[in-house]
């Protein structure tokens, strides 16, 4: 059976992580062709606007999006009686919410911002007509992300149609809304096409004992927003936009990194929930899960740190240079934040969202104890420092968190191939870098992949077989 879960699980990644990868280049790109035709202070006011929904966005989700695809995967006849009031109890306060800042947006941020905020809030109607926890839950993640890769055609062909100078930044936005839309709707119709009545409906008795299990994880998600935003908020205080926006273009590029850590932790709760029932089943899937993200996260945080300088020059231009140390440091958080995503689904699974939020607002107080000391005299350095700092204790939180519940240790083994092949493609790198300085990047990129690949083949790392994708082992 393990190996069986496996298989789904990397089935479901490679659909769900393939075209949310590709969603967020899209949309990347969107995000690149503001900050490069306009300004630094430009793609401050987007990132910060954005930064700050996502609390909002958390809020109307109600942790559905984790309990919700965990509930479809134990009982589907159950969650189709319950759907329609779970959406219509998180479409009731996304209304609030929408209303709530447009009124309060002009009295409570500055322009550009409150204009460009109050629009986003509109997003929050659609957040909560989604319908993507239950394809997730029934493992249809390909339906998930070609509408979610559409979605973001729509805003990035919006983007280029309509947003010429600053005055233009509130349409971005609505371009944004344009593609959810779409997204929604989409998914909408498949769900529906699957005889899933989902015509919301206000029953909040219906809906209390999912939310009830639910609030320590919209409590746990947003403390984790509090990490990751924090920073960007603090910058906004103490150095402006300008400053937001430079460590905004460290941070979008490994971005769409961590939400890959997000999506392949989505397609392991529904295997890890089915396997439970077996221990020996749950632990070699649970140890594989964290083999699997350490050896694609470490050379990713390896190389990217090496060439970050081609990386901002390429993608962001010359008005971006002193974004360079800051993704450097930055980049190296990503093998600490993708290993405790599988531990923060494995206690998920176990049940204990209370666990999880505990440990999230541990995390909390040392990412805020840590930027209030570091930002407002290092800046985005210190921002980026505390950022690695706080990944790093994060880590080690869950890890302990999820022994003790009963799951295994991974030891040493379970990633000491990949740290072979990671520092065999860092030294690879280091001599491209002394022998041919400018060597571009695309070739920067295959040169790390190649060698990593070859040793981590070479060392049992990578399991090549016919008629199938290669299998990664720890």
């Amino acid at each position: 059976m393990s190996g069986t879960s496996e298989s789904r699980v990397g089935k479901s990644f490679l659909a769900l992580a393939s075209g949310d990868a590709l969603a967020r280049v899209i949309a990347f790109a969107a995000g690149v062709y503001v900050g490069r035709l306009l300004s630094p202070s430009a793609f401050g006011v987007i990132t910060f606007s954005t930064g700050l929904l996502l609390y909002f966005s958390n809020v109307v989700e109600c942790g559905i999006d984790l309990v919700g695809v965990r509930e479809v995967a134990h009982d589907q006849s159950g969650t189709r009686r319950l759907a329609p009031a779970l959406i219509g109890m998180r479409l009731a306060l996304a209304l609030v919410l929408a209303l709530a800042i447009a009124a309060l947006s002009p009295l409570c941020l500055p322009e550009p911002e409150a204009s460009v905020f109050a629009v986003y809030g509109i997003s929050l109607l659609v957040v909560a007509l989604s319908t993507r926890w239950i394809h997730l839950g029934l493992q249809r993640s390909r339906a998930v992300a070609i509408a979610r890769t559409l979605g973001e055609c729509v805003y990035l062909v919006s983007v280029l149609l309509i947003v010429h100078r600053f005055q233009d930044l509130v349409l971005v936005p609505v371009a944004q809304i344009a593609g959810d839309v779409l997204a929604a709707v989409l998914l909408w119709l498949g769900i529906r096409r699957l005889g899933w009545k989902i015509a919301p409906r206000f029953s909040f008795q219906e809906a209390k004992p999912v939310l009830a299990r639910s609030w320590p994880l919209v409590a746990n998600v947003l403390l984790g927003l509090t990490i990751y935003n924090s920073d960007l908020i603090f910058l906004r205080i103490f150095r402006g936009s300008e400053s937001v926006g430079l460590y905004s273009a460290a941070y979008q590029l490994i971005s769409f990194l961590i939400n890959m850590a997000a999506a392949y932790s989505l397609s392991l709760l529904p295997a890890l929930t089915r396997a439970s029932a077996v221990r020996l089943d749950r632990d070699r899937l649970y140890r594989s899960a964290f083999a699997q993200t350490f050896a694609v996260a470490l050379p990713i945080a390896v190389g990217g740190a090496m060439i970050a300088p081609a990386m901002i020059g390429t993608v962001f231009g010359d008005a971006y240079l002193r974004s360079i140390p800051a993704l450097a440091v930055l980049i190296c958080a990503l093998p600490f934040t993708m290993s405790k995503e599988v531990d923060l689904i494995a206690l998920v699974v176990a049940g204990r969202e209370t666990t999880v939020m505990r440990m999230t607002a541990l995390a909390v107080l040392v990412n805020l104890t840590l930027n209030l000391i570091l930002i407002p005299k290092y800046g985005m350095m210190g921002a980026a420092w505390s950022t690695l700092a706080t990944e790093v204790a994060r880590a080690l939180f869950a890890r302990i968190c999820a022994r003790r519940v009963g799951y295994p240790t991974t030891g040493f083994s379970a990633i000491s191939r990949a740290l072979a092949a990671g520092s065999a493609m860092g030294a690879a790198l280091w001599s491209a870098r002394i022998w041919a300085p400018n060597l571009a990047l695309p070739l920067a990129i295959g040169l790390g992949a190649v060698v990593y690949g070859l040793v981590l083949t070479a060392l049992g790392g990578i399991t090549w077989r016919r008629g199938a994708w290669p299998l990664l082992r720890g």
